[in-house]
C-alpha cells in the first residue's frame, strides 16, 4: 500500500523532528552554553561586573593606605599618617565585599534590584568619604599635651580620601551605565487562560 503523497514531507516538518526540536529550544540560551538565560545580552555584563569590582577593589585597598598626613608648622616633615580604615572604623570593606557580590549576581542574573544597590551602595560610599573622613583630611588645629607645649598642625590628604572617592563615583557610574545598557525591562509574558486555548 502506497503512503499518501505528500506524508513524507509533513513527518519531515512536524514537532517529532528533533533537529527542528532541539533548535527551537536553543534560541532561548541566548547568552551562550553554560550561561544563565536571564544574564546581560551583550557587552553589558561585562562593563558591570567589571565596573562593580574596580569600585570594590579601589575601596578595600583605600582602607588600608594612608588617608591623611599630619604636619606641624615648625617642619616640612609628616608627623604621623592615619590610614582610611583606622579614621572610619573600617566601614567600607563591608561596603566593598557587597558591591563585588552585587556586581557578580548581575553578571550571572541581569537582576535590576541589584544594579540599582551598586549605586545606593556607591552613594553611601560617597557620603562616608564626603562627609566622615573628608573633614578629618582637611582639618587644622593644636597637638600636643599639656607636659610639653601645643603646637599648631594640620592634615593633608593622601591616596587613600581620593581612592575611596574614587571607588564610589565608579560604582555610582556603574549603575548609571548599566541600566542605559540594559535598557527598558522586558514585559511580562501573558499566558494564556485554560478557557483561551480551549476557544
Amino acid at each position: 500500500m502506497n503512503a499518501t503523497p505528500g506524508a513524507n514531507n509533513e513527518y519531515s516538518r512536524g514537532s517529532g523532528d528533533p533537529r527542528g526540536g532541539l533548535s527551537g529550544r536553543s534560541g532561548r540560551f541566548s547568552g551562550g552554553i553554560g550561561r544563565p538565560s536571564g544574564a546581560p545580552a551583550g557587552g553589558a555584563g561585562g562593563v558591570i561586573i567589571a565596573g562593580a569590582l574596580l569600585g570594590a577593589l579601589l575601596l578595600l585597598v583605600a582602607e588600608f593606605t594612608s588617608l591623611y598626613q599630619i604636619h606641624v608648622a615648625t617642619s616640612s616633615t609628616p608627623v604621623e599618617s592615619v590610614s582610611g580604615g583606622s579614621n572610619n572604623s573600617y566601614a567600607l570593606v563591608p561596603i566593598a565585599l557587597l558591591a563585588g557580590a552585587l556586581g557578580i549576581g548581575i553578571f550571572r542574573t541581569g537582576s535590576r534590584p541589584a544594579l540599582l544597590a551598586i549605586g545606593v551602595v556607591g552613594v553611601v560610599a560617597l557620603l562616608i568619604a564626603l562627609l566622615g573622613d573628608l573633614p578629618d583630611a582637611e582639618a587644622t588645629g593644636l597637638v600636643g599635651s599639656p607636659t610639653t607645649h601645643y603646637i599648631n598642625a594640620s592634615s593633608t590628604p593622601s591616596a587613600g580620601l581620593y581612592m575611596e572617592t574614587l571607588g564610589s563615583v565608579v560604582l555610582i557610574a556603574t549603575c548609571g551605565l548599566g541600566f542605559m545598557m540594559l535598557g527598558p525591562p522586558a514585559p511580562p509574558v501573558r499566558r494564556p487562560r485554560p478557557s483561551e486555548a480551549q476557544g
